[in-house]
């Protein structure tokens, strides 16, 4: 509702304001939040990426490599992917699956399903993961003049390679899901400080010793505005209280670990 109200304000303002101040307001607002730009841009735009339309470039087969997921990135300054992560982010996120081979995973936020893809990717179809999402994102701007849901291409794929996930619409802080104890819990939900402690209370806090949490958003990087001041609020204030350690920040990816 919120958002209708500022468009049917928006598109106001843009009959009432002379083409210089449009062009003035539209160019600050490019430069205090890009991805807000891009949000409006997207829809208009040819081809909305997304898995229905991310390339595979060298015909893969089961199981997927990391080089097979190339094209859920950019690769131009338009074309800002099907995920938003960065590619060394990214691999981190798969390498570190790989490496723990996790029987249990959680996903907070997914989106077009880049980082769901990527994990359930690195799972091989080993062990169970649950991804969690509100969909209010997607009912928003999923506006590409067809029935199919990321979340009906997320299954697509995932059944094309013989990989595994349970995907769950709902509100992480209400949502019941019965996965007892895990092994990675990867957040990149709500970014505010209340809706971030609440993922990881919920779900962060399930993970056994020895597992690892993924804050996606929670370091500060030079180029593009990130929620450090809620997200890395939190992280600061985890890791105070010596039940985790910061293993490792790759951009603005943070690895904490359980210690007891």
């Amino acid at each position: 509702m919120k958002n209708a109200i500022a468009s049917r304000i928006g598109e106001g303002l843009a009959t009432l304001l002379p083409e210089f101040l449009c062009t003035a307001v539209a160019k600050q607002l490019a430069e205090r939040n890009p991805q807000l730009l891009l949000e409006a841009l997207g829809p208009k735009l040819n081809r909305t990426p997304s898995l229905d339309t991310m390339p595979f470039d060298l015909s893969p087969s089961a199981p997927l490599q990391f080089e097979d997921l190339s094209g859920l990135f950019a690769s131009t300054s338009l074309d800002h992917g099907v995920i938003a992560m960065t590619v060394r982010q990214t691999a981190y996120l798969f390498g570190l699956v790989r490496r723990l081979k996790p029987r249990k995973v959680i996903e907070i936020g997914r989106y077009k399903g880049g980082s769901t893809l990527t994990i359930a990717a690195a799972m091989n179809g080993q062990g169970e993961f649950w991804s969690i999402d509100l969909g209010e994102k997607e009912a928003r701007l999923h506006q590409r003049g067809t029935n199919r849901t990321f979340d009906d291409e997320i299954r697509d794929i995932c059944a094309r390679f013989g990989l595994s996930v349970t995907l769950l619409v709902g509100d992480s802080r209400t949502i019941e899901v019965e996965t007892g104890e895990v092994d990675l819990v990867f957040i990149d939900g709500d970014h505010s400080y209340e809706g971030v402690k609440n993922d990881f209370e919920r779900f962060g806090r399930r993970v056994k010793v020895g597992g690892a949490v993924l804050f996606d958003d929670a370091c500060d990087e030079a180029v593009f505005h990130t929620h450090s001041e809620s997200v890395g609020k939190l992280l600061n204030e985890i890791v105070a209280q010596q039940s985790f350690r910061l293993v490792k920040s790759v951009n603005r990816l943070a690895h904490i670990e359980r210690v007891r």
